[in-house]
């Protein structure tokens, strides 16, 4: 059984095109890159009482969220990291370094 790499170039706060889309294709396959072009937002959390099933559907779409910002942390140089940790929305994330 072989192995794939994956090796993406990090983000250095000038090369988001080349960056992009080399994220894009390691986010996809997660099933997260969704989540980054707004198909599903992250939801508010819902009230204590709801069924199981709507719970979760919630916790579901935190636990994608987290695997998208968590990627795309990684995908950064250290001194771009520093600047988005207190970012913890995958989309407004991938807005903010777009912005960059």
């Amino acid at each position: 059984m072989s192995s794939t790499t994956i090796t993406i170039t990090k983000f250095n706060g000038t090369n988001y095109a080349q960056w992009s889309t080399e994220m894009t294709l390691l986010l996809e396959p997660k099933q997260v890159y969704g989540i980054i072009k707004g198909y599903s937002d992250k939801p508010e959390e819902p009230a204590a009482n709801l069924t199981a099933t709507v719970m979760a559907v919630f916790k579901d779409c935190i636990n994608r969220n987290g695997v998208a910002r968590s990627t795309m942390r990684l995908g950064k140089e250290p001194r771009i990291h520093s600047q988005y940790t207190v970012v913890d929305n995958a989309k407004t994330l991938w807005e903010k370094l777009a912005s960059t």
